[in-house]
């Protein structure tokens, strides 16, 4: 059984391990360790994350498993009225394909109840991630690449629209 609950402040240090091991496996193959380093000391820092978890216009999410360990994590905000970006969606590699994701995607869009669009970034390389949101009623929008440390990452913009409540 996973519960989806908001984050606080005590689990930043589960987070912030959920990411790193999280990005390791994700981003290994394709990005340089420099650019790993940066995003899960910079990104995934805990002063980063405790700031994200205390801004109460961020759904910063956790799915646990029945013995309390959070095994992913998302962050949503309000980019505008109607729209929201998903900025952070992980799951521990540990715990893929159980639908612990669609769970996690679910219970931001229900935090935003006015929102009408959601966007998100995918790295173009991780396929496996754009196929969930595929799945999900996501579409391609574009393309653009972004500079992180010493990479350029292929990111593929893609939104969805929402029902109305």
């Amino acid at each position: 059984m996973v519960n989806i609950e908001r984050a606080n402040i005590d689990n930043v240090p589960e987070i912030k391990r959920v990411l790193s091991e999280t990005w390791i496996a994700t981003y290994s193959p394709f990005l340089s360790q420099a650019t790993i380093n940066t995003v899960t000391s910079v990104w995934h820092s805990p002063s980063q994350l405790a700031l994200e978890i205390q801004n109460p216009r961020i759904f910063f999410g956790v799915a646990k498993i029945a013995d309390g360990t959070i095994a992913g994590i998302a962050t949503l905000g309000q980019r505008a009225d109607d729209t929201i970006m998903l900025s952070r969606l992980y799951v521990h590699p540990q715990y893929q394909r159980h639908g612990i994701g669609s769970k996690l995607l679910h219970a931001g869009i229900a935090a935003f109840p006015t929102a009408r669009i959601i966007q998100l970034e995918v790295e173009k390389n991780n396929q496996q991630a754009h196929a969930f949101y595929l799945r999900h009623g996501f579409q391609d929008m574009e393309n653009k690449e972004e500079r992180v440390h010493s990479d350029v990452i292929k990111v593929i913009v893609m939104a969805k629209h929402l029902p109305p409540n």
